[in-house]
C-alpha cells in the first residue's frame, strides 16, 4: 500500500510540475449525480447529471452510458452525452476500454464532439491512469492523472494539440449497498498557444445511487 501511494503521489507531483508560463487561474465546482442500474450480470447502465459552476460560464452535462465487464481485467463501454453551456451546446459520443491491473486502472477513451456551429466534429483522445487504495472497509482513496489530446479540431485547418493535463485525488465512501459518495479535488492545466495558459482548481462532489 505504501508503494502504491508513493507512486500515485509522484505521478500527481509530475503533473503539477508541467511548465506553466503566465497562466490564468480560475476556480470551479463540479457536481456528479449518478444512477447505476444493472442490466445483466456483466452489463451496467449509468445515468449522469453533472452541473459545473465555472467563473467563465456554467455548464450542464447529461450522459447515459453502458459498460460491459469482459473479464476481471477488461471492461468496454460507450456513452452519449449532451452539454449545455453559455455560448451554445455540444453532443458527444465516446467509446472506451478500461484495463485493471491490481490497484491500477488504465482508461483509454475516444470522444466525438459535435459543437453547435462548428465546421466538423472534434475527435479527442483521453488517456487516464488511476490507483485505488483501501483505507477502511467502506472508504478508499483514488488518485490519478489524465492527458487529453485533440486529434482533429472542430475548426478546419487547426492543428492537433494537447488540450489538458489533469491530476485528481478523491475520497470515496460506501454508506450502504445502494448509496455512496465521494469528495475530491481536480487540477487542470490547459496549454493555450498564443495566449496565457490556464490553471483550474476544481472541487468535486459525487453522489451515486444504485437501486
Amino acid at each position: 500500500m505504501v508503494r502504491t501511494t508513493g507512486f500515485c503521489l509522484i505521478a500527481l507531483a509530475a503533473l503539477h510540475a508541467v511548465p506553466v508560463h503566465a497562466a490564468d487561474e480560475d476556480t470551479q465546482l463540479w457536481l456528479y449525480l449518478n444512477t447505476v442500474v444493472p442490466v445483466e450480470t456483466d452489463l451496467t447502465a449509468t445515468f449522469e447529471l453533472s452541473p459545473r459552476f465555472r467563473e467563465n460560464g456554467d455548464q450542464l452535462l447529461a450522459r447515459a452510458s453502458l459498460d460491459h465487464r469482459m473479464s476481471d481485467r477488461l471492461s468496454l463501454g460507450g456513452a452519449v452525452a449532451y452539454v449545455e453551456f453559455a455560448s451554445g451546446h455540444e453532443f458527444r459520443l465516446h467509446q472506451q476500454a478500461v484495463v485493471a491491473l491490481g490497484p491500477f486502472a488504465f482508461r483509454s477513451r475516444v470522444e466525438e464532439r459535435w459543437f453547435a456551429g462548428a465546421d466538423r466534429p472534434q475527435i479527442r483522445l483521453r488517456q487516464r491512469v488511476a490507483a485505488t487504495v483501501p483505507i477502511t472497509g467502506t472508504t478508499k482513496a483514488v488518485m490519478g492523472g489524465e492527458v487529453s489530446y485533440v486529434a482533429q479540431s472542430e475548426i478546419n485547418g487547426a492543428s492537433a494539440r494537447v488540450e489538458q493535463w489533469r491530476a485528481q485525488a478523491a475520497l470515496q465512501r460506501k454508506f450502504s449497498p445502494h448509496f455512496d459518495a465521494s469528495v475530491g479535488y481536480l487540477f487542470i492545466y490547459s496549454p493555450r498557444p498564443g495566449t496565457a495558459d490556464r490553471i483550474s482548481h476544481v472541487p468535486q462532489l459525487t453522489l451515486t445511487v444504485r437501486p
